[in-house]
């Protein structure tokens, strides 16, 4: 069985499990990330849409639609953290933030962000060694 990683929000209502290794560890730049969640990038574990699911709380939830784009943003109607946040692809993308905040400010070993993704988009420049891609 694949290991299981826990998420929750902030007042504890909804929790989160992330099953197996994302697909991506790294930091998103893109004008669809930036829009959707308003931040300048979105450092970020993505994973197959079954491979996140709401383990308590599923009712505490409300998602928000992006009006012309294929993503959703779903937090917990009652502390407003967003838990995770879905791509045109039906990914499932959990905040590293969320996960440290969740777990001592740690990841797990191999999670760590691997590079910058859509860096050509970026409205603040990264000074850090990570290679920078598209």
């Amino acid at each position: 069985m694949s290991e299981q990683h826990k998420v929750h929000c902030d007042c504890g209502a909804v929790e989160v499990t992330m099953t197996g290794e994302p697909r991506v560890h790294g930091y998103c730049h893109c004008d669809d990330c930036r829009e959707l969640l308003q931040v300048p990038y979105h450092s970020v574990l993505a994973c197959d849409g079954d491979r996140v699911t709401i383990t308590r709380g599923e009712q505490d939830t409300t998602e928000f639609k992006h009006p012309h784009k294929n993503m959703t943003r779903v937090f917990c109607r009652h502390c407003g953290d967003v838990l995770y946040n879905t791509n045109a692809m039906g990914w499932k993308i959990v905040s590293q933030l969320m996960f440290r905040k969740c777990n001592d400010d740690r990841l797990p070993e191999g999670f760590e962000s691997t590079s910058h993704f859509f860096y050509g988009r970026r409205v603040i420049d990264i000074g850090d060694n990570l290679p920078k891609k598209g």
